[in-house]
C-alpha cells in the first residue's frame, strides 16, 4: 500500500492514465465477447478522465473549491446535454432541469472526492 501511495503522490496523472487505459481495454474486451461495437460505452471512461484532468489543472491554478464545483458542473451539464440530444431524450424543460440537477450532484460528488484525496496526500 505504501508503494501505491507514494506512486500516487508523485505521479497522479500517470496513475489515472494507466487506470483509464486498463478500464478502456477491459470494456473493449467485454464488448468483443458480447459482439457489440468495440468502442461502445467508452465515453464514461473518457468523461471521468477529462473531468479529473480539468479538476487537477484547476487545483494547481486555483485553490477555490467553489470554482472547481462550477467548472465540473458546467462540463457535466454540457456532456449530459450532448448525450441526451443525440439519444433524443430531451423532451421538454423538465429534462433540462433534471439534467442540471444531476450535473450538480455529480459535480458535488467529484469535487468532494478530489477534496478528500487532496487531504490524504498532504
Amino acid at each position: 500500500m505504501k508503494k501505491i501511495n507514494e506512486c500516487l503522490k508523485k505521479h497522479p496523472l500517470s496513475v489515472l492514465f494507466v487506470t483509464a487505459i486498463i478500464v478502456g481495454l477491459l470494456k473493449m474486451f467485454i464488448n468483443t465477447i458480447q459482439r457489440r461495437p468495440i468502442y461502445e460505452e467508452l465515453e464514461g471512461v473518457i468523461y471521468i478522465f477529462g473531468v479529473y484532468l480539468v479538476c487537477w489543472i484547476i487545483a494547481k491554478i486555483i485553490h477555490n473549491t467553489y470554482i472547481r464545483l462550477g467548472v465540473v458542473a458546467f462540463i457535466t451539464f454540457i456532456y449530459l446535454s450532448i448525450q441526451m440530444f443525440f439519444d433524443g431524450s430531451y423532451v421538454n424543460f423538465t429534462s433540462f432541469i433534471v439534467t442540471g440537477g444531476v450535473a450538480i450532484l455529480i459535480a458535488v460528488i467529484i469535487v468532494f472526492t478530489i477534496h478528500i484525496i487532496e487531504k490524504q496526500v498532504k
